[in-house]
């Protein structure tokens, strides 16, 4: 629990499975639970061409969520014990036109709502609308200079100070607009951006933003574009040296997925089984519920489509069971899946649950 605090109040490196020990127990007598967490992809298609995007092998098709079936299928979810929503997936989900709209009916409707993006869209208007639906937004950034951002993001250079400005105009209507809404910088680590690591602790901090995360890339298994990189002990020591000695003007916390960027240099995952399924969940651009966003376009991950089935029928039916039955059961993680997915820590987690000692009463 210890490594999960100090800059990391938000345990980005970690998990927060500790808060919802109610369903983790509800978990443990029947697998088939309601999800904590569903991430949307509103719609396919992107204005950037980022070189670690882990979704280039499905870039071509365009589709975008209709609206009225979405913020249905998102009532019924909070209705259904869902607690939280995060718009992000395969394209740039500024570009869907009701996004303002969709974000403020999920959070009347109860759910905690979020937002990952590349930023570059935004207008103070946009940002009006938008942060007050928001729990938090985290800007896909990853450079802070006009020449790293152009050769990541593959756009034009002028692209940088668009997305800096949008930035800067959402952290000026938090502040006008006295908002909760926490604004986080993402900076993924990659060969191409190492040079201007220190130049983003410098300016993200003095924009003012709530937090920078540092974290590390982790391949997509049906990538097309490989890059090969990887993290070694030195590049990660000097990494964290820089965090740990820089001190922010303002109130920006700087976070470096430490634990996640290690998990690179063994190579290997600390769980034999997936067993995060039940705890979350993934609608993709054209209304399929996958119940890992790893395996898009794959039937052993598809648990119905918010077109066609209800949302209880979804969640609790006979295809998602089977799903996570495969997941636990069936599932080869250390040669089909990620060395590091987004759900390892609770991987970690669940698998010491399941690795029950005998005489448990003897706290």
């Amino acid at each position: 629990m210890e490594k999960q605090m100090g800059q990391d109040t938000f345990a980005l490196d970690g998990h927060k499975l500790y808060w919802h020990l109610d369903r983790v127990a509800a978990w443990q007598k029947d697998r088939l639970i309601a999800p904590i967490y569903v991430e949307i992809s509103p719609l396919s298609y992107c204005n950037h061409r980022c070189i670690f995007c882990g979704l280039d092998f499905i870039r071509g098709e365009r589709s975008k969520l209709k609206t009225s079936v979405l913020m249905a299928q998102i009532e019924s979810m909070a209705r259904l014990g869902v607690k939280s929503i995060m718009f992000g997936g395969e394209g740039e989900p500024l570009l869907h036109p009701d996004l303002p709209e969709i974000a403020a009916w999920a959070k009347e409707v109860g759910l905690d709502v979020s937002v990952t993006t590349n930023g570059m869209t935004g207008t103070a208007k946009f940002w009006e609308k938008l942060l007050p639906s928001l729990t938090w937004i985290r800007f896909s950034l990853d450079a802070a200079s006009a020449e790293v951002y152009h050769q990541v993001h593959t756009v034009k250079k002028e692209c940088f100070q668009q997305s800096i400005h949008a930035l800067e105009e959402a952290v000026r209507i938090k502040s006008e607009m006295a908002l909760a809404v926490t604004i986080g910088v993402q900076f993924l680590i990659i060969q191409k951006n190492l040079a201007d690591i220190e130049n983003a602790l410098h300016l993200y901090s003095e924009i003012g933003v709530d937090y920078l995360s540092f974290k590390p890339y982790s391949e997509h298994p049906q990538m097309i574009n490989k890059s090969g990189f990887t993290y070694t002990k030195k590049m990660i020591t000097a990494i964290e040296k820089k965090v740990n000695t820089f001190s922010a003007p303002g109130p920006t916390k700087v976070i470096f997925r430490k634990s996640a960027t290690e998990a690179y240099t063994e190579g290997v995952q600390n769980f034999s089984h997936c067993w995060a399924l039940p705890f979350w969940g993934y609608i993709s651009s054209k209304g399929d519920f996958y119940t890992c966003s790893v395996y898009l376009n794959d039937e052993r991950f598809k648990a119905g489509n918010i077109y066609v089935d209800p949302m209880s029928t979804i969640l609790f039916g006979d295809k998602r069971k089977k799903s996570i039955e495969y997941a636990e059961h069936k599932l080869r993680v250390d040669c089909e899946c990620r060395v590091n997915c987004r759900m390892a820590r609770i991987n970690e987690f669940a698998e010491v649950l399941h690795r029950k000692p005998n005489h448990i009463n003897f706290i």
